[in-house]
């Protein structure tokens, strides 16, 4: 377990103390987790927010049914007057004793309604003790804020971030050790009335806060990443581990001279070493030292390969874990220190099969939105537990979701075995005013696959990286949508060379092969024929299916959504009623028995496993329907957003457990 040090916190306002770490070895980050206080801020109206189409819509289809509640202020509705409202500036909220005690993570608001959809902005402060440890600075590594969030330490802005989904971190220029430091977070989730996003605009310091030291050498965004290779199915394998990170620019330093048998001798300038210490499952341990060759005029990639004999391997049967402890020593000293658990696995595709460890594998599972009761995204442990529970109760082997998940639950997930697909945020992003249009945006949404990838590379329950979902039908006919999807697949490649690399598509009866997908291993597939008015014939899935096959012979294919809506207030409606649970019941039923007569199908994940809260104006195909809630809340999960299981829950499970692991 790592090693952290504690918070002492007398009363919410009160000064936050950080003990000095013992000098032996190298600080840990310490959690900022309590002490914390909110306020409002003074904003602009937010700009109006049409909804997002439905899943796998036409490309042409009109936003669904606007919001039915007035949002206040009238904003201005033309596209340069909702960019400049959502960008202008804000002003603290002038009332006294207007700060609010709050703890990290946090929403703004767990209760959803119109009004609040397109954002607000919240300042946040955090008044703690610098730690004093000679020889280390310190960073603010946040592991997510949405959407926007603007960082100042004792009164200077020292850094900012405008990705709502992915970790960051903030060098804390201007820390004073030993002394009261204030942390400021302007946290601004006025949404972009462009981009699209089928979920709920949640804002806040949505995931945990952490002061990390940095010490004379540092390796930033450390991933572990094991190659396995196997004779036969899970036999006969060899392994390695691949440590990729990025080397601080090493200190400045002057080269010293020593006498040696009479003569002087000019030794070389220190350089890093780092050191990887892993304990399998049964107590086999392998170590090794390696010397990185850093540089004095800033970073450089690093990359080492080490061996690793016998391996335990990983698997959702078998979810063997190893102790990870990797050091980095500069100068005779120790540095950096993290602790880690890690699984060896190979995830590969071979004539256009997914394979696990060499074993074609079946992908049986439900996609998740990280949103609960009253927290949205600010998950608890319990939270995240809950939800490793429901997975296994319904006979999951896999789980999706639309973002990289939060670090607690990917632990989780490595530890129960399931395998996560894992994906970014880039979803009908070419759509509409076409946000990958300009170069600017197309590096903006690749970048956020590599962060994307990197969060997630360490963790052995992810078996492939998504770098984006339902963008154009026809991806060779539009530019920049091909230019995207190349340059994402490359770069998350290089980021993580181990696994499959995907894209998601929207699918139609009748498709034209597309070059631009040749460059993925993996192709998922979203289809909700049976269910939209534009696939309106289930029939036409299984021949969409087969064409599917014979144009991407080399590529896997896996079912990453389908499903259909299930009101409660619509339970009892004719199986024949789009919108009651027993025509989702029998539509999930169908799907399945399909796709458990195509042995080329890879797998299929449901979507979803919870209900959860969504863009206003929402209908998802079922038009009928007046219960409480009617606009803002996504009900093609087999449990309500409250955990209770639907019919279909039983018969998604009954199915999950008639397939085995692997074929």
């Amino acid at each position: 377990m790592r090693r952290s040090i504690s918070i002492a916190v007398a009363a919410a306002s009160a000064l936050v103390v950080l003990p000095a770490a013992a000098t032996a070895a190298p600080p840990q980050p310490i959690p900022l987790t309590s002490g914390w206080e909110v306020r409002d801020m003074v904003t602009p109206p937010v700009p109006a927010q049409p909804a997002p189409p439905p899943e796998t819509a036409p490309e042409t289809a009109p936003p669904a049914t606007p919001p039915t509640e007035p949002t206040p202020g009238s904003p201005p509705t033309s596209a340069a007057a909702a960019r400049a409202t959502a960008l202008s500036p804000v002003r603290s909220a002038q009332a006294v004793g207007d700060w609010h005690p709050t703890a990290v993570p946090d929403v703004f608001d767990g209760v959803t309604s119109t009004p609040l959809f397109g954002g607000t902005v919240k300042l946040y402060r955090l008044r703690f003790q610098g730690p004093d440890v000679a020889g280390y600075r310190w960073a603010f590594r946040f592991e997510q804020a949405r959407r926007r969030a603007t960082v100042s330490l004792n009164g200077r802005r020292i850094g900012i971030s405008i990705d709502p989904y992915t970790p960051f971190e903030i060098p804390a220029r201007g820390l004073a050790p030993g002394r009261e430091n204030t942390l400021e977070v302007l946290v601004d989730s006025r949404k972009d009335p462009r981009l699209y996003e089928g979920w709920w605009n949640w804002g806040g310091i949505t995931k945990p806060v952490t002061l990390a030291p940095v010490g004379k050498a540092n390796v930033r965004d450390l991933g572990l990443m094991p190659s396995v290779r196997c004779n036969g199915p899970a036999t006969g394998c060899s392994a390695s581990l691949l440590v990729d990170g990025v080397l601080d620019k090493l200190p400045r330093a002057r080269a010293k001279r020593v006498r040696r048998g009479g003569r002087t001798v000019t030794l070389p300038l220190p350089q890093a070493r780092i050191g990887v210490w892993l304990r399998s499952p049964t107590g086999r341990v392998t170590r090794k030292v390696v010397e990185l060759r850093g540089a004095r005029s800033g970073r450089r990639r690093a990359r080492i390969q080490i061996a690793v004999p016998a391996p335990e391997l990983w698997s959702p049967d078998r979810p063997q874990l190893y102790d990870a402890q990797v050091t980095l020593s500069y100068d005779g000293e120790q540095v950096q220190l993290d602790r880690r658990r890690i699984g060896f696995r190979s995830v590969t595709v071979r004539d256009g099969i997914l394979l696990l460890n060499n074993r074609p594998i079946n992908l049986r599972g439900a996609s998740i939105h990280e949103d609960f009761p009253g927290r949205g995204p600010a998950l608890t442990g319990p939270d995240m537990d809950t939800i490793v529970r429901e997975l296994k109760e319904v006979g999951a082997n896999v789980t999706r979701a639309h973002y990289v998940l939060s670090e607690g639950l990917l632990s989780r997930l490595d530890q129960a075995g399931i395998m996560v697909y894992n994906q970014a945020p880039v979803w009908q992003r070419d759509h509409g005013v076409n946000l990958l249009r300009t170069p600017l945006q197309r590096r903006r949404a690749v970048a956020q696959v590599e962060r994307t990838v990197i969060a997630a590379r360490s963790h052995p329950s992810v078996i492939v990286h998504g770098v984006a979902n339902e963008l154009s039908f026809t991806p060779d006919r539009r530019p920049a949508t091909r230019r995207f999807l190349l340059d994402a697949a490359a770069a998350a490649r290089d980021l993580d060379p181990l696994l499959p690399i995907a894209v998601d598509i929207k699918t139609r009866p009748v498709l034209p092969r597309q070059r631009t997908y040749d460059a993925f291993d993996v192709i998922g597939i979203n289809q909700y024929f049976g269910w939209y008015p534009w696939v309106e014939d289930f029939a036409g899935l299984e021949p969409y299916l087969v064409k599917a096959r014979a144009d991407y012979p080399d590529q896997a294919l896996v079912m990453t959504e389908f499903g259909a809506e299930a009101r409660p207030d619509m339970a009892d409606a004719a199986p024949d009623v789009k919108g009651g649970y027993a025509f989702q019941a029998n539509h999930v039923a169908r799907t399945i028995d399909l796709v458990d007569r195509l042995p080329f199908l890879s797998g299929a994940i449901h979507w979803t496993l919870r209900e959860f809260e969504i863009f206003p104006g929402w209908r998802g195909g079922a038009i009928n329907g007046a219960g409480p809630n009617n606009n803002i809340r996504h009900h093609k999960g087999v449990l309500t957003y409250d955990g209770q299981r639907k019919p279909a829950w039983q018969a998604l499970r009954d199915r999950f457990a008639r397939v085995p692991l692997y074929r």
